[in-house]
C-alpha cells in the first residue's frame, strides 16, 4: 500500500512540474524598452508607403504599358523644342543641398537614390525622382546637378486626372513639363494637357495652356 501511495504522489509531482514549465502569453511579450535601434528620421515612412514607384521623368501610367494609337498621337503632338535648352555635360554632380527645401528631408532615401542613379532628364541640368503617393497618384522632386538644390515637381493630386494617357513627361533638353495627358471620359478621343514651363530665372513652374505647345496638323 505504501508503494502504491508513493507511486501516486510521484505522478502528481511530475504533472505539477510540467504545468509550471508551460509558457504563457506573457512569456512572448517583448517590452518596448528592449528593442534596439528602432528610431527613424521620417524618410523610411515614405519608403514603406510607396508600393508603386517610378524613378524617372519618363514615368508612364501603370495602365499604359501598351500604348494605344491615341496615346502615341497625344505624345507626338507635344512641341518640346519650343522650350529647348542645352543639356549640360556633368563631370561631377554637386552634393545634395536639403537645406534648399527642408520638407524634402522626409523623402531623403528616394531623392538620394534617384540623384545617384539617374541622369539629367529635364531642363538641361536637372535630375528627377518620382514615386507613388496613392492610387493613380505620383509625386516627386528634381535636383539641380550644378548646386544640389532640390525643387518640387508639379505632380500630386492637384495635377492628376481620372482618365489619363500619360504622366510626368519631359525631355532632358526642354523646360516643358507635362504633368498629365487626360481625357474627359473613357470614350473621349480628344486629350487635354496639364502642363508647366520651368522658369529658370525665378525657379518656379508656370502653368501653360495647351495651345502654347501642341503641334497642330
Amino acid at each position: 500500500m505504501k508503494i502504491f501511495t508513493l507511486f501516486i504522489l510521484l505522478i502528481f509531482t511530475l504533472i505539477a512540474c510540467n504545468e509550471e514549465k508551460k509558457p504563457t502569453a506573457v512569456d512572448n511579450v517583448v517590452e518596448v524598452g528592449q528593442v534596439k535601434d528602432a528610431t527613424y528620421d521620417g524618410a523610411e515612412v515614405e519608403e514603406a508607403s510607396s508600393a508603386s514607384t517610378q524613378d524617372t521623368f519618363a514615368a508612364e501610367s501603370a495602365d499604359n504599358d501598351e500604348a494605344s494609337e491615341d496615346d502615341s498621337t497625344a505624345h507626338d503632338s507635344i512641341n518640346f523644342e519650343k522650350y529647348a535648352v542645352e543639356v549640360q555635360k556633368v563631370v561631377q554632380k554637386a552634393p545634395l543641398d536639403f537645406s534648399s527645401y527642408p520638407d524634402a528631408k522626409f523623402f531623403r532615401t528616394r531623392i538620394i537614390d534617384g540623384y545617384k542613379s539617374n541622369e539629367i532628364d529635364f531642363g538641361g541640368h536637372y535630375i528627377g525622382t518620382i514615386f507613388g503617393c496613392g492610387a493613380s497618384c505620383i509625386m516627386g522632386f528634381m535636383v539641380d546637378v550644378r548646386d544640389g538644390k532640390v525643387y518640387d515637381l508639379p505632380l500630386g493630386e492637384q495635377n492628376m486626372c481620372m482618365w489619363d494617357l500619360g504622366k510626368a513627361i519631359s525631355n532632358p533638353d526642354s523646360r516643358l513639363f507635362i504633368s498629365s495627358i487626360c481625357k474627359k471620359d473613357e470614350e473621349s478621343q480628344t486629350p487635354y494637357y496639364i502642363a508647366y514651363v520651368w522658369n529658370e530665372e525665378n525657379k518656379v513652374f508656370e502653368i501653360v495652356s495647351t495651345d502654347e505647345f501642341i503641334i497642330k496638323n
